[in-house]
């Protein structure tokens, strides 16, 4: 099963948030990692990093073949 992915390329920084919270809502609980793809964008990046810890959820970035991408855990530790 492949892991569901948000590309952020193409859009403008204030329409992030809503693509962002969309697409997590839509995973969340899923038991499932998404990824977010921002690109080079370190506003994209950190816009997304503060939706990302606003649902309180786990992320990694910065792995060296992926720059510019967020995994995000879509559980908590509830589970």
């Amino acid at each position: 099963m492949p892991v569901p992915l948000l590309d952020l390329h193409g859009l403008r920084h204030h329409e992030v948030e809503n693509e962002v919270v969309r697409f997590l809502e839509r995973h969340l609980h899923s038991g499932l990692f998404v990824q977010i793809i921002t690109g080079n964008s370190e506003i994209m990046l950190q816009e997304s990093i503060k939706i990302i810890q606003q649902y309180g959820l786990q992320y990694d970035t910065g792995y060296p073949n992926h720059v510019g991408r967020i995994l995000v855990t879509m559980y908590d530790d509830v589970h």
